[in-house]
């Protein structure tokens, strides 16, 4: 049976390929379009999976989608009534599905009629699916959290031999609304900038936790959000789905303003007021969230607990979750937010079929550049420009050799290699690397490179081996979705203002090249990690090699590994 997934009419359009209970491929949009978090329709992937998965589009048995306009009927058309006069919730909702019929984009792209193919799996179900799926798990609680899908906000399941719904939050209650709107109030307007704010909270002092509380009305029965100070439910939350630009208008009122003071603009600067307010909101979101999961633990009685949904991005979060030892075991998977739902419903549909679900955690999952590729479309073109010098490597240990010469002589790496990753984080793929030692490091990256915020930290990737001997954690974490303590005051690059790092751990059999570098830095240097960041510069992480010899050229990047060769600018 083949299967394709897909998550579209959400921001992070992707697509995934399963044949015979088994996951193929799976990548985002937003790689191919050049926009960050691409609300369009897929095309790009959906072509890249059939491609890869040797199939034409008529050979689909189902495509599944994450997202499903009949689940809580009955609770819209009851909060449609009841704000139709203070909104035009219904009507724009209405509107706005008949813009977005599935049916009409795939006549429109590919001139095939797919009605009878498609199945609708409700949003929050397609997460936690992801995050369950992926791991080799027989029973646990999910918990899935994000702005709102099929309007539900929060779902609670019980996952095992079959899925069961035990509780849900509905819109307009909200933890990622909640949290959104104040990333937009901090001055931080762009989609899916939350985690600029839950960086800048290391910064600050969470004095102002009672009145983000009071607006977030925790309460034993979870949280109600205090309406008042937001706008989302006067108006419908929508996507640019024809640019597949990601914006739309403020979420908060005038109102913040009398508790906080005057929302900062895009343009002023940061100051300990905004530091503050991000650590009270930090520190209070993870508080409501923190106490339902010790209640539901209480309530279910399970030891194991999946996480999903665009909330669980938030490394910090997740690495309290795992340090309070809440749960013997906490699971994630590559892509917890909206794009990995197309693996969820994809999953779920196989499942269903009674097909034996056939995988491992590998996160690689996406688009991949041979050698013969680089030598007939980039060697080819570059092999004559002055000032550029470029040498093959036959032996993968002289090339690494070279690569970590450069790497403690406070150079700056460019490496992209293989298949690309699963979700938003480079996971040694798609990477930019630098040296752990250097308490400069980080200025260096931000200066030559990412030309970012500099409160933002950079992640450290450490040998699964030795993860403990410089991180307070018991689990490792392959894709970089908790933050933990540092122990060490050997690696000032990648620690925190707040003493923590967000941590890779990389084993061989996940990601041999990756492995065996940082393996030649621990020989070399006696540190067994390296400085990792994604692969881009303002814009998506790179896919191409041409993408990476482009950000390689606008930067101030040392050299550039693209599979077995080392590039230089020269002078």
């Amino acid at each position: 049976m083949i299967i394709l997934g897909l998550n579209i009419f959400h921001a992070d359009t992707s697509a995934c390929l399963v044949k015979d209970g088994k996951l193929i491929v799976a990548v985002e949009e937003e790689r191919f379009t050049r926009i960050k978090h691409f609300t369009g329709f897929p095309k790009n992937s959906i072509n890249f999976c059939l491609k890869e998965g040797r199939v034409k589009l008529e050979d689909v048995d189902y495509i599944c989608v994450n997202y499903n306009t009949n689940y809580n009927f009955k609770e819209k058309v009851i909060f449609s009534l009841r704000n139709f006069y203070k909104s035009n919730f219904f009507k724009k909702a209405f509107f706005s599905l008949k813009k977005k019929s599935l049916k009409k984009l795939f006549i429109k792209f590919y001139n095939l009629d797919i009605s009878k193919k498609v199945k609708f799996i409700p949003h929050h179900l397609a997460h936690i699916a992801s995050a369950f799926y992926f791991n080799k798990v027989e029973s646990s609680l999910g918990f899935s959290f994000d702005g709102s899908g099929d309007f539900s906000t929060v779902e609670i399941f019980n996952l095992g031999k079959k899925i069961k719904l035990l509780e849900k939050v509905n819109y307009p209650d909200s933890l990622g609304i909640f949290y959104q709107a104040f990333t937009q109030f901090l001055g931080f307007k762009n989609y899916g900038d939350e985690y600029k704010v839950m960086g800048l909270a290391s910064y600050g002092k969470p004095i102002y936790k009672d009145r983000i509380i009071k607006i977030l009305k925790n309460k034993k029965n979870f949280f109600k959000l205090d309406l008042n100070y937001f706008d989302h439910h006067q108006s419908i939350i929508d996507y640019d789905f024809e640019s597949g630009y990601p914006f739309f208008d403020d979420l908060y009122t005038l109102k913040i303003e009398k508790l906080f003071g005057k929302a900062r603009n895009i343009n002023e600067p940061i100051k300990q007021i905004h530091k503050d307010i991000a650590a009270s909101l930090q520190t209070g979101f993870e508080e409501v969230v923190i106490q339902k999961l010790y209640d539901i633990k209480e309530k279910y009685k399970n030891e194991n607990l999946c996480i999903a949904g665009g909330c669980a991005f938030n490394s910090s979060l997740n690495g309290k979750i795992i340090e309070k030892s809440i749960f013997n075991n906490v699971y994630f998977s590559p892509n917890v937010g909206d794009a990995g739902g197309s693996i969820g419903a994809a999953l779920l549909v196989s499942k269903e079929n009674n097909e034996k679900l056939e995988y491992d955690q590998n996160p690689f999952l996406g688009t991949y550049y041979s050698n013969k590729y680089i030598e007939e479309n980039i060697i080819s073109k570059i092999k004559n420009i002055k000032n550029f010098k470029y040498t093959y490597y036959q032996n993968l240990d002289d090339l690494n050799d070279k690569v970590c010469n450069q790497l403690v002589n406070e150079g700056v790496v460019g490496w992209f290699q293989d298949r690309m990753e699963w979700g938003p984080r480079a996971l040694g793929n798609r990477s930019i690397l630098g040296d752990p030692r250097n308490p400069e490091m980080r200025d260096i990256i931000n200066t030559k490179i990412k030309r970012r915020e500099e409160f933002r930290p950079f992640a450290p990737s450490v040998l699964e081996e030795h993860y403990q001997d410089y991180f307070d954690t018991k689990t490792p974490s392959p894709y970089m979705s908790r933050i933990v303590k540092v122990k060490s005051d050997k690696i000032p690059g990648v620690t925190h203002v707040d003493n923590t790092a967000r941590i890779q751990t990389v084993n061989r059999e996940q990601n041999e090249k990756f492995y065996d570098l940082i393996n030649e830095f621990y020989k070399i240097t006696g540190v067994p990690m390296l400085l990792n960041t994604s692969f881009n510069c303002q814009e998506p992480i790179v896919e191409t090699p041409e993408e990476a010899i482009d950000t390689f050229n606008r930067t101030e990047m040392d050299i550039l590994v693209i599979n077995d060769y080392i590039m230089r600018k020269m002078g």
